[in-house]
């Protein structure tokens, strides 16, 4: 997971006693801090912490050149193949064997 710190800063007990922080997160995407059983800051998770990126609001005033191509992929006229460029359906492969129970009537 990834560590989203809060924008709130919630002070711990100074004294040197020892202390329990419980931390709740309820089912609504609200939080509570407690120290001692005592609510000590809450909140809403989302208002709290950066679980999203900020929106971006497109600019009406940006628009796409007047030459702009939306197809994927341009087809270069000028590309060709190579002389010796072969496609074969099938690629031998020089160690097969057939095996000895092969019938090339019902096997093919």
């Amino acid at each position: 997971g990834k560590n989203l710190l809060t924008k709130k800063t919630i002070s711990c007990k100074t004294d040197e006693m020892t202390h329990l922080y419980t931390l709740i997160v309820s089912p609504d995407n609200t939080y509570e801090v407690q120290i001692d059983g005592e609510k000590a800051d809450g909140g809403s998770l989302f208002d709290d912490f950066d679980f999203l990126p900020p929106k971006m609001i497109k600019d009406p005033s940006v628009s796409k050149p007047d030459d702009w191509v939306d197809i994927k992929k341009i087809p270069d006229p000028e590309d060709t193949k190579p002389e010796d460029w072969d496609k074969p359906q099938h690629i031998a492969d020089p160690e097969a064997e057939k095996p000895d129970d092969w019938d090339d009537e019902m096997d093919g």
